[in-house]
């Protein structure tokens, strides 16, 4: 039987949220059992440097939060990430949390590309990056465009741009769905382009 879940206020999953974004370690957790629907500790422990009791700790704590729910009441215990959108407004915007946001700060304990633009433009840069990279899954963006109106260089924000649409679609399948394909071909062009001239 299925462990019951607990009521969580809305601030409190605001909060375990902050934490998940600032510990890549908590958001490497949350994005793995997302991604394997269920996990145990073990599974989750495998390929990771922290040992077994350090990773049982935190599925415990990220479970205290209400950022991953027990779905089995026998060892070894199963997990389950259950979906999270947050929109934050602030002065300068607002800013969609989602496990999209997650998988990409998790991803960038390994990735250079995404460390870097995370260290130079902050999480909520990241944030807008992936509303970007979004709609440039779906052929409605490009780099030329996120370039000028973020005053980024065309070749940042088309390095960016391919290592988020890897994740999106990995997290988001249905991102594709509405593909316009003639605007990809023309965006595909306008980055050759832009590439080019920043190489020479």
């Amino acid at each position: 039987m299925a462990a019951t879940k607990r009521d969580t206020h809305p601030i409190d999953t605001m909060l375990a949220i902050s934490d998940v974004l600032t510990h890549p370690r908590l958001a490497q957790l949350y994005t793995r059992v997302r991604e394997r629907d269920t996990a145990t500790v073990d599974e989750l422990a495998a390929g990771l440097d922290s040992s077994s009791t350090t990773i049982y700790e935190d599925v415990n704590q990220l479970t205290d939060m209400g950022l991953l729910e027990r779905v089995t009441e026998t060892q070894p215990h199963r997990y389950r990430a259950p979906h999270l959108s947050i929109t934050v407004e602030t002065d300068e915007g607002s800013y969609e949390i989602t496990p999209t946001l997650i998988a990409a700060l998790a991803r960038s304990a390994d990735n250079q590309n995404l460390e870097l633009y995370r260290d130079r433009h902050g999480t909520a840069g990241l944030a807008i990056a992936t509303e970007y990279a979004r709609a440039y899954v779906k052929g409605k963006m490009t780099s030329r465009i996120m370039a000028r109106e973020l005053d980024l260089s065309v070749l940042e924000a088309e390095t960016i741009l391919q290592e988020l649409r890897e994740i999106i679609i990995d997290v988001e399948p249905d991102a594709q769905d509405d593909l316009d394909l003639d605007a990809i071909d023309a965006q595909v062009d306008l980055d050759d382009e832009d590439l080019s001239e920043h190489s020479e």
